[in-house]
């Protein structure tokens, strides 16, 4: 792809020389700040109004009744005016035509070259060769430059000028979907790594009718890109959208077959592990390794809700994260879930799940800042199995520790399904039996714990939580010592059972648990 100069801006300062006007006044700082703006729309005073498809700034010309010509622009809500002489002085009319004429001119110029810039691009497009002409775009505006989908994946890069040849990591762009068609306006970026912060990025969405489907990011100054380099980037976007919604069409395709096989997968759909593993090499995954499975999810979000559009913001920066650390770990989302899948080589002994899971979970466990008024993810960890046939296990697993951990005081943000103990049986009976159980131990416990304000049942957990100890369960309910002995007597008498008989300590913990089981229930 052939390289081309860009056309100069149309500015104040050029249209000025056109003119041969020269400033009356001292004030040359304001001058010149002025005749470096962009100019947008030019209305002659009394005669027409001449546009152009550049963004720039609205400029009033007048005559004045000395002979002299206003300028007016509006800058930063401030009207600021300044008068200019003519070295061949004209009538009004001639100076507007002239004006005009070499409006039209300039605008020709800009045409023509952007003729010649869509149909470079078009072709390079058409002959298959993909986004590598982001190299020619890289002399064309003068910076380095690269193109990501809505993903966050590098689709073309640019670099070598002022970031390095390879692509590098960048604060992922925080813009609103909802953006203006046909062009967005221009984002200041941020490099992640902390020594390429002082290069500047600014991202240029690509925003269609369905929204954002990615961005051009430029090594490049927002000030610095002025109304000629904006409207080849207008050009620019224009093209690579037609490119994106093809490509995008063809991934979203192939992520509906993948998420068809991973749940087909996790329900335990398939009839052989020959298949699975056959099923998943066309996606580049080996099922023939074992795999971690991990369900993570925010407590009280709903996927229906206005959330739902930060809840994806977060599930492609958590994948981005994930795949630069290990590229096959499987992530999708299902009813407001995620589910990961993190292939290992070889097993491992149980002492180590807890802590390797951990490891692998390291780079999104620190994304805390989840949905305002909402706790950061939670997770849930299946068993480790040496068969991908016992997937649809692990996956259940991991969604049990995932509910059951909510009733866990503990600060862990991965709850491991062997960690559960006697909570995960509980959880697979009868709903009707545990509660008619619990009735036959707990019965007038309860009912005095409606009638009176000590909270029996609390206090016989947190005792029983605490083995039994005084002085840790006190401190749990910030209760006296004395004052949890004279409970515990209480709640001995009405249940008319020894507390330090291990037969009663047992029948009650179950009981006392399965009121906690029974605060998942559905009312």
């Amino acid at each position: 792809m052939d390289n081309l100069d860009l056309p100069q801006s149309i500015t104040v300062g050029r249209l000025q020389e056109a003119l041969s006007l020269q400033a009356i006044g001292s004030n040359n700082t304001l001058t010149q700040s002025i005749s470096q703006l962009s100019i947008q729309t030019i209305l002659f005073s009394g005669i027409n109004t001449f546009s152009l498809p550049l963004v720039g700034e609205t400029i009033i010309l007048e005559p004045t009744a000395n002979g002299s010509i206003s300028l007016t622009v509006e800058v930063s809500n401030q009207k600021i005016t300044l008068f200019f002489s003519q070295e061949n002085p004209s009538p009004w009319p001639i100076i507007c035509d002239k004006a005009s004429d070499w409006l039209e001119r300039e605008l020709g110029r800009v045409l023509m070259t952007s003729e010649r810039y869509t149909q470079m691009i078009a072709e390079h497009l058409t002959r298959g060769k993909g986004f590598s002409f982001l190299a020619s775009l890289q002399e064309i505006f003068g910076c380095d430059i690269f193109l990501i989908n809505k993903q966050l994946e590098v689709l073309g890069w640019a670099g070598g000028k002022t970031v390095p040849l390879v692509p590098i990591s960048f604060k992922p762009p925080r813009i609103s979907p909802n953006l203006p068609k046909p062009f967005a306006p221009l984002y200041t970026g941020q490099w992640a790594d902390k020594k390429l912060r002082p290069v500047p990025l600014t991202w240029c969405p690509l925003s269609g009718p369905k929204g954002v489907l990615g961005f051009l990011g430029l090594a490049e100054d927002i000030q610095n890109i002025g109304s000629i380099k904006q409207f080849f980037l207008h050009k620019t976007t224009t093209l690579i959208l037609l490119e994106l919604v093809k490509t995008q069409s063809i991934q979203d395709s192939e992520r509906q077959h993948h998420r068809d096989f991973l749940f087909d997968l996790l329900y335990n759909n398939f009839d052989s592990l020959e298949v699975i593993i056959s099923r998943g090499k066309l996606w580049g995954w080996d099922f023939s390794k074992p795999h971690f499975v991990v369900v993570g999810e925010i407590t009280g979000y709903d996927p229906d809700s206005a959330d739902r559009e930060r809840f994806e913001e977060l599930l492609t920066e958590m994948t981005t994260l994930l795949h630069k650390r290990q590229p096959k770990t499987i992530c999708l989302e299902r009813n407001g879930q995620v589910v990961l899948l993190f292939p290992l080589q070889d097993m491992l002994p149980q002492s180590e799940w807890h802590s390797k899971a951990l490891g692998l979970l390291e780079p999104i466990l620190k994304i805390i800042n989840s949905i305002p008024g909402k706790q950061p993810f939670q997770y849930g960890l299946g068993n480790l199995y040496n068969s991908a046939r016992y997937l649809h296990r692990s996956f259940q697993e991991a969604r049990t520790a995932l509910e059951l951990g909510k009733l866990f005081d503990k600060p862990d943000r991965l709850i491991p399904f062997y960690d559960l103990g006697i909570m995960r049986l509980l959880h697979r009976l009868d709903r009707q039996e545990l509660e008619d159980y619990r009735s036959e131990i707990l019965g007038p416990l309860l009912k005095f714990d409606k009638e009176s304000n000590l909270s029996l049942e609390e206090t016989l957990l947190a005792y029983f939580s605490c083995n039994t100890d005084l002085n840790a369960a006190g401190e749990k309910l910030y209760l006296h010592p004395n004052t949890l002995r004279y409970r515990l007597k209480k709640a001995s008498e009405i249940l008319d059972r020894d507390l330090s008989s291990l037969e009663n300590q047992v029948n009650l913990f179950l009981a006392l648990k399965i009121g906690r089981i029974k605060s998942l229930w559905p009312d």
